[in-house]
């Protein structure tokens, strides 16, 4: 079993082998990350996201829980803060009343109990309610394109929030997207698929240029977007991926 998944945190290391060593990943499969309550989900996410791009950070560094946003990094000219977001809740959370407590950005929050105050603004909410009926993916609808919008819009969603009064803005602000795709199914390469690999390149290049003309890098210097099997990092100077152990 891996090391316990706690809610509050604060890491510190002097080189990218200290700090991976203190993670705690191995027994936590990325399937199982939905399964955690809010605190250890974004935990969870951060320690991916520092396993993959451990190396390109500056040292002695030291990472801890916060509020607004959900962590910062400190370290010698250094200030970063991090903040996290479940994109597509599992099977929305089946109801309102346990989606209270967690981060999706897919509801607001719940105005009084049994009171259910849905945010329309959600591309993959709007085509699962449509009168067409279906699932997204089929009917015709691509769900690259939904996909796209999807992430499009979690980030503009965190560009509302990084700007709101209390919101602890750093020189460096990463935002960090779980991406917990249900439907529809889009495949993610494996090892040594080169075809899918370039098709998934292909598909971060349309968001990166959709970001890039949103202004998005203005507030986020870094959206990174975790999938099982890799990291995609997308900044102003283009789409880099890492792939997780």
């Amino acid at each position: 079993m891996g090391k316990p998944i706690t809610t509050e945190l604060s890491w510190r290391a002097d080189t990218p082998t200290a700090l991976q060593a203190q993670l705690g990943l191995e027994g936590l499969p990325a399937g199982q990350a939905a399964l955690l309550d809010k605190k250890s989900r974004e935990r969870w996410l951060i320690a991916v996201w520092l396993t993959a791009f451990a190396d390109q950070l500056r040292y002695p560094l030291r990472v801890h829980s916060s509020e607004r946003p959900d962590f910062l990094l400190s370290a010698p000219g250094l200030a970063v803060g991090v903040e996290c977001m479940e994109v597509v809740p599992e099977e929305l959370k089946r109801l309102q009343t346990q989606l209270r407590d967690i981060n999706s950005g897919w509801l607001r929050p719940v105005l009084a109990p049994g009171e259910h105050d849905w945010d329309w603004s959600n591309p993959l909410l709007q085509r699962l309610l449509a009168a067409k009926g279906g699932r997204p993916g089929f009917n015709g609808e691509d769900p690259v394109a939904l996909w796209l919008a999807v992430m499009r819009w979690a980030v503009a969603k965190k560009r509302d929030v990084i700007g709101r009064e209390g919101f602890a803005r750093q020189p460096r602000n990463v935002l960090l997207l779980h991406d917990n795709w249900p439907l529809p199914a889009l495949p993610c390469a494996g090892p040594g698929d080169d075809a899918e690999q370039q098709r998934w390149q292909g598909v971060l290049d349309q968001l990166y240029a959709q970001l890039l003309a949103d202004g998005a890098f203005v507030d986020w210097q870094q959206v990174a977007i975790v999938h099982p099997a890799r990291v995609w990092k997308i900044q102003r100077d283009g789409v880099r991926c890492r792939q997780r152990d």
